[in-house]
């Protein structure tokens, strides 16, 4: 999986028989995007506030994986017409830390997001630029706390502790089917230990026959009320990005 929300993809294969610790459910749910060497994801972001007023957006995501520790990702906003053109950049190596630049238009180039800003909502949304970034297995420690029911499927429970000091998050807890190796589930604990929000994913269906997607990816905060749901419109795998499409220039010329 390259993020969180864009790309909850899982091979449709069955899961064995043997003896699972959290170390192999995670390597297994990273096999899931095996295969997949860029895509490109047309979705509508929906921020809706604690009394329920919603405000709609549209957006595209570019994911390109060059080899194992190098990747890139593009975020960019289609609709309305105040927010079209700002867009965020990410870019991964294994061994670095990401590094994401935002680009608003009317500032005319890309800058710098700071680590200092990682737990910061992203364009009023309750995804933060640390919940954009990649979600490195070596980054956190891992723990399979058991087994239970999460809606229609059995899942494993991992616990998800940062190794890093500066993440907002203390832990998240994550519920990951036991049969394809999708998270189906995940909660957010604050600082203080608190939980601070749930992501929800439902409606997965079969992309040309072997990766699942799902339909929504509902993000709530269970503090203020307010929640963001990203809704998968359309999905394209591996049709040939190019490394050249994830530069300031390409931003600059987007339209």
């Amino acid at each position: 999986m390259f993020r969180v929300f864009m790309i909850m993809l899982a091979f449709s294969g069955l899961a064995t028989a043997e003896t699972m610790t959290a170390e192999k459910i995670i390597e297994r749910s990273m096999q899931n995007a095996t295969g997949v060497d860029d895509l490109t994801h047309e979705l509508k972001m929906q921020l809706v506030d604690e009394k329920g007023n919603e405000l709609e957006r549209e957006m595209t995501i570019k994911v390109l994986r060059e080899s194992e520790e190098e990747a890139y990702s593009l975020l960019i906003f289609t609709a309305p017409r105040r927010e079209k053109g700002i867009a965020l950049l990410t870019e991964s190596a294994k061994s670095e830390d990401d590094k994401q630049y935002l680009y608003i238009p009317s500032r005319g180039r890309l800058q710098r997001v700071n680590s200092s800003n990682r737990g910061s909502s992203f364009r009023g949304s309750e995804f933060t630029f640390e919940d954009l970034s990649t979600q490195k297995p070596s980054d956190y420690k891992y723990e399979l706390k058991g087994e239970e029911k999460c809606g229609e499927w059995q899942c494993y429970v991992l616990i998800r502790t940062p190794l890093a000091a500066e993440s907002s998050y203390s832990k998240t807890l994550s519920w990951i089917d036991k049969e394809h190796y999708r998270l189906v589930k995940a909660d957010f604990y604050d600082q203080e230990g608190k939980l601070l929000k749930v992501m929800s994913a439902e409606g997965f269906s079969l992309v040309e026959g072997k990766y699942w997607n799902p339909k929504r990816i509902t993000m709530a905060n269970q503090q203020d009320g307010k929640k963001t749901v990203m809704v998968s419109e359309s999905l394209k795998i591996n049709s040939g990005l190019k490394s050249s499409e994830f530069t300031e220039l390409a931003i600059r010329k987007w339209r």
